[in-house]
């Protein structure tokens, strides 16, 4: 066989191998299209003149390629190259020049691109085994490569040792040879049984195409800043429940953090490039070319996901893209063969992580007991009851005088592991995919079934897709995106039972025989909360139906424009319906056999029925042209109308006083308690454009417009301009740098500049689209001394409002070297958000209406995103690593004005300390404010002082208090007093006794030096807030014959979390509330008259205990409750066998492989909370799955 290797790449050839490596699928329908007219194109204009005489068929090729861009591939055993023939033509396209040099011969030849094959045209039809060796450029065997017959589904895979064999092939069949991180190769069978093969290494990046706004592009050519993530692969043995949080650790300057791990609402939040507004931060979610929602689509269906994150890339989508886009293009339909693929996996849920209560009843009176003491207050558990408690304990299984159970009539319950539970989660996915020559569909079903951690609190899944597209003729295609998702819910109330779990104690038995506990000690609170009435104490249905389609129609108009038309439909409509449970209010002192609490009556039982449906539809049209001239310059457009509408509204009810729980309609129920409903409606209308040039592949150019016109604003300031510029140097094409640094293969430098647009306008977590104009809303008054239902204005009108407005500058450095084993990414950016849209206050004389909405303040963001991969084969053994990380600092530029503090003198002459702290920012532990970042932490620092408590003269040293700013030892407290006696305060309790300021409890820093410790004035600015600076990802990949293992790690640094929550890590007790582990452990106690006393813990970790919950000196909000939240977690372990093909094909598959599977395993922080990810207070956990499944292709 011979091939040029000069030939450069041919670009439907690059096309053809980047379907192969990304699996891209609807996105890349327009592009496929386009490069087919290229192609055609260039068979149409390239022209040969030839004037040989007697010259062998070698020669003859040769000299085509001289005078062209084609390239020939033959097999020398089945061609004569060295038969002589003449050739004399002028002008002749290639069709004509090869009809005429193998005229009356039984040579045939295929263009496919710039490449010519020639073959033999087979007259023989008799079936043969072919065999062979499959191996790398280095000589080692290569196991699992795919072998088939193109264009059929005949095939099989290479063995241990990279042998294959194949039955009932014919002369003149294509072989195609295809493994992951090789180059796909085909070869022609001639008469030859034995076929030998040498795959290359893919070149990574060089060749991979990307989804883009509108389209796709050679990574190779992009000149913003993309992330790319071949999706399909990465979670083919997941047990992923959703996307959003699967996508953690995966590319560099995604910051993703799941918040909670409820099923049906463990999405993870997704930020892009940091927080750029102090309004919605949520990237733009593009599934198929339109607007969606992530988490509502089956994971199995998508193909890959790519990331627009700078400007250039994002200003297409214009106002709707500030904060990112995401694109998401599922899988379509393969025209070679149809395939049945079976993918199904069931995991063992349970929490990453809980929060232990003291669950040992005795020691909770104890530290209950304790908590008294040291405020001076009486005992509130008696010796008795404890030592009850404990004798019963000794034998848990012996029955009281009513015959109950010790363990009943004495519980000792821990409620984190009570609630807490291990579920068996199962998830089925079966999609069908293939076509013919004209036509290609992908269909699939998805079931997910998972219980939750919590009883009553599960969710299941039901997806459905269709992917359908045809050509109708030459010139149109047609097609479809369809989908549907139904989501049923269960409805355990954990919200409340997240509560009210820290409002409990060990003192009551959960549920026994089917009913609820109530405490039994006679000293417990009757308010110590039985969990289960508050999960288990409404009954019906939450049922959310989506239903997206997208029809679509591509006309190609002329040589290299084409005209695509989309429209969308989509809809949503959940039916939500409660009611009261009545068995869930009855409680049972077990003890004693005694009804504490009735069942609800069905005549206090309450239905509320509520439906929501919103849809909205998109239309689109796009004009594409693109064209070459003269072979250097590569010119695309794009010119693009869209215009969309979302009308949304909901029905909301509920009545009281049922006839019977069984019957909770509200026709059943007799009293009307409220009746409610909304609607609300916008729109927007875009024009958009794109043009992009390139010299010899060397030098590009890109321009991008959206001119976006929204219903959120006055028509005087409704439109909105949004352009970008971009470029980039592939330096690795230019002759000197191959002459100065050969061994790279690429080596690329961009830049870019745009501006986004955001009309997202909030006020609090609501959205507002009418803000612009006045609002009005009910409201009773008083009419003729009766109350009665009016209008009145809800918010002041701003018809001046405008956009937010986001410039983004980009600087990028790509490169690929040694032979493509390494890759690596570089951006560098600035992005600067003016008008941010928020709601200054204003007089109280203006009433009670809300502030207008105004455009007031602005938020830079700068950072750095690196991202390096290697790929190599050690012996038998392939792996790749690659690494992200990423750098963000975002500060408040401007906002209500500086802040100014210090002391000032009056005009007698009297120094005061001014701040105006209150009037230029705005919340109270975390504040927005100029010149810091978004959501800084505002504490009071903990004195520090030196230890040495009085000076050599015996004067107290004012910086010779205790190290760590606890009063822990006798000579702390002597300080303490001295200090006093000296002048000083100590706030917030200044008094020192038992409840007042004593041992174990904290001192603040006196910042501002009016010798007053811990007032407002000394609370400072940390620097830090609860979001990262810093992210990064690790993916593993290894893989040994038919083994492989993958690893995905991810993590975050650079922020901290304010934990001071009830019940786990405060020292404020109450009665009736749980008594944290962490902090029954590690709390300080002296005993001032004992100081031997075996108990004592004068060097722990947290304050003493107080029983009173309104004892602020130790819970202001200060440094001794920050924690460092930097954490590495890893997120998935998966090691898979695949069966070898000839097992495979036994049991009459095609593929089959099996998988363990692992995800949350582990988290590395030093944070002493649930999860650093999911932020500072506790909450659902996210769920540690272990997971076995298969995939199975047919």
């Amino acid at each position: 066989m011979k091939k040029n290797g000069l030939c450069c790449f041919p670009m439907w050839g690059n096309y053809k191998k980047a379907l192969r490596i990304m699996k891209l699928t609807t996105v890349l329908l327009l592009v496929f299209v386009f490069q087919t007219f290229a192609v055609v194109g260039y068979a149409q204009r390239a022209q040969l003149t030839l004037d040989m005489k007697n010259i062998s068929v070698e020669d003859a090729l040769y000299e085509i390629e001289q005078q062209s861009d084609y390239v020939f591939l033959y097999n020398r055993d089945l061609i004569d190259v060295n038969r002589r023939s003449t050739l004399k033509v002028k002008n002749a396209k290639i069709g004509t020049v090869l009809e005429q040099l193998f005229e009356d011969t039984n040579v045939g030849y295929q263009i496919i691109d710039r490449q010519v094959v020639l073959s033999v045209k087979s007259t023989q039809q008799q079936k043969k085994s072919v065999s062979g060796k499959v191996v790398d450029n280095q000589g080692i065997a290569l196991p699992g490569v795919t072998v088939v017959i193109k264009g059929t589904t005949t095939g099989t895979i290479t063995d241990f040792d990279g042998n294959y064999s194949l039955n009932n092939v014919t002369e003149g069949n294509t072989l195609v040879f295809s493994f992951v991180g090789m180059r796909t190769r085909e070869m022609i069978v001639g008469s030859s049984s034995t076929i030998d093969i040498v795959l290359e290494e893919e070149a990574i990046g060089i060749e991979e195409v990307v989804a883009i706004g509108y389209g796709t592009q050679k990574k190779v050519n992009l000149t913003g800043s993309v992330s790319s993530i071949d999706f399909a692969n990465e979670i083919e043995s997941r047990p992923v429940t959703n996307v959003s949080s699967a996508l953690a650790g995966l590319s560099s300057g995604v910051t993703v953090r799941q918040g909670v791990g409820k099923p049906g609402e463990d999405g993870a939040s997704i930020r892009i490039r940091g927080i750029g507004t102090l309004n919605n931060n949520n990237p733009l979610i593009i599934i198929d070319g339109m607007e969606g929602v992530l988490d509502a689509i089956n994971p199995d269906d998508i193909a890959s996901i790519s990331i627009l994150k700078d400007a250039a890339s994002s200003a297409i989508y214009g106002s709707r893209a500030a904060n990112g886009v995401v694109l998401v293009t599922t899988k379509k339909g393969n025209k070679d063969r149809t395939t049945v693929n079976y993918s199904g996996n069931f995991s063992m849920s349970s929490p990453s992580n809980l929060l232990e209560f003291v669950s040992d009843y005795p020691t909770y009176m104890r530290l209950i007991n304790e908590s008294a003491r040291n405020i001076g207050s009486a005992e509130h558990f008696s010796h008795t009851t404890i030592e009850a408690w404990e004798a019963a304990n000794a034998n848990p299984n012996g029955v009281n005088e009513n015959g109950v159970p010790n363990w009943v009539a004495f519980p000792n319950t821990n409620w984190a592991t009570e609630m807490y539970e291990s579920n068996l989660v199962q998830e089925h996915n079966l999609s069908v995919n293939g076509g013919s020559k004209k036509s290609t569909y992908l269909l699939s079903l998805g079931y997910l079934d998972n219980p939750g951690l919590v009883q009553n609190t599960g969710v299941k899944r039901y997806t459905f897709r269709v992917n359908l597209e045809s050509d109708i003729t030459d010139w149109l295609t047609v097609g479809t995106r369809t989908y549907a998702v139904q989501q049923d819910k269960e409805l355990g109330n954990y919200k409340d039972m997240l509560n009210f779990m820290r409002q409990s104690t060990p003192g009551l038995v959960g549920e026994y025989n089917g009913k609820y506990g109530y405490p039994e000690a006679p000293e417990e609170s009757a308010t110590a909360n039985n969990l289960y009435g508050f999960l288990n104490n409404k009954e019906g249905d939450d049922r959310v139906s989506r239903f997206n389609s997208t029809v679509f129609s591509e006309v190609d108009i002329i040589k290299g424009l084409s005209w695509r038309f989309n429209l969308n439909y989509s809809r949503r409509f959940d039916e939500y319906n409660s009611h009261t449970n009545g068995a869930a209010g009855e409680r049972i002192k077990f003890s004693e056999d005694l009804i504490m609490a009735e069942a609800t009556p069905p005549s206090l039982m309450s239905t509320y029925y509520k439906t929501y449906a919103n849809e909205s539809y998109t239309l689109e049209n796009l004009l594409n042209y693109q064209t070459t001239i003269g072979e250097d310059h590569d010119i695309s457009a794009l010119a693009g109308y869209n215009e969309n509408y979302f009308f949304g509204y909901d029905h909301n009810s509920t009545k009281k006083g049922l006839i019977d729980q069984s019957i909770s309609t509200p026709g059943s129920a007799t009293e009307m308690i409220s009746i409610g409903g909304g609607a609300v409606d916008y729109a927007i209308r875009s024009w958009f454009g794109r043009v992009n040039y390139g010299f010899k592949q060397k030098y590009l150019l890109e321009a991008n417009f959206r001119y976006d016109g929204s219903s959120r604003f006055h028509e005087d300031q409704r439109w909105g301009m949004f352009p970008s510029f971009s470029a980039a140097w592939r330096v690795s094409e230019e002759s000197f740098m191959q002459e100065l640094l050969p061994g790279f293969q690429n080596l690329k430098l961009r830049a870019s500049w745009g501006q986004l647009g955001n009309n997202v306008t909030q006020r609090g977590n609501t959205v507002e689209n009418y803000a612009y104009q006045a609002v009005y809303g009910d409201v009773g008054y008083s009419f003729g001394g009766t109350q009665v239902a009016g209008l009145r204005p809800t918010i002041i009108a701003n018809p001046f409002l405008e956009w937010e407005s986001t410039t983004m500058t980009n600087i990028g450095l790509d490169f690929t070297t040694l032979d493509s084993r390494m890759t690596a990414e570089m951006d560098f950016y600035n992005k600067v958000t003016d008008g941010i849209l928020t709601v200054p206050p204003i007089y109280l004389t203006t009433g009670l209406i809300g502030a207008p909405i105004r455009n007031t303040a602005e938020v830079t963001n700068k950072g750095l995103e690196f991202t390096l991969g290697w790929r190599d084969q050690i012996g038998e053994v392939s792996y790749s690593v690659s690494g992200n990380f990423s750098y963000n600092h975002n500060e408040v530029t401007g906002y209500k004005g500086k802040l100014e503090e210090g002391w000032r003198t009056d005009e007698n002459g009297e120094e005061y300390y001014y701040s105006n702290l209150g009037d230029v920012s705005s919340g109270t532990t975390t504040r927005t404010i100029e010149d810091h970042i978004i959501g800084e932490y505002l504490v009071y620092d903990l004195y520090k002082g030196n230890g040495n408590h009085f000076n050599a003269d015996g004067t107290v040293n004012p910086n010779g208090g205790p190290t760590d700013g606890m009063i822990r030892t006798e000579e702390d407290m002597n300080w303490l007093k001295a200090m006093v006696e000296d002048g000083a305060r100590f706030f917030p309790n200044q008094d020192i006794k038992k409840n007042g300021i004593w041992y174990g409890d904290y001192i603040y820093a006196d910042n501002n030096g009016d010798g007053t410790y811990g007032n407002t004035y000394d609370r400072r600015f940390t620097g830090t807030s609860s979001m990262p600076k810093y992210t990064f990802g690790l993916n593993m990949n290894f893989a040994w014959k038919n083994f492989d293992l993958g690893l995905v790690w991810s993590g975050m640094a650079g922020y901290e979390l304010y934990w001071n929550e009830s019940g786990y890590n405060r020292p404020n007790m109450r009665i009736g509330n749980q008594v944290g582990e962490i902090l029954a452990n590690d709390h300080y106690y002296f005993n001032e008259d004992d100081v031997n006393d075996p108990a004592n813990n004068i060097h722990a970790t947290y304050p003493r205990l107080k029983l009173d919950e309104g004892d602020s000196q130790n819970t202001e909000a200060s440094t001794a409750w920050l924690y460092d939240a930097s954490f590495l977690k890893l997120r998935n372990f998966t090691l898979g066998y695949t069966l070898p093909s000839n097992l495979a094909q036994k049991i009459h598959t095609q593929r089959v492989r099996v998988y363990f599977s692992a995800e949350n395993l582990f988290t590395i922080t030093s944070f002493p909370g649930l999860d650093p990810e999911m932020g500072a207070n506790s909450n659902y956990p996210i769920m540690r799955q272990i997971s076995f499944g298969t995939n199975i292709s047919f």
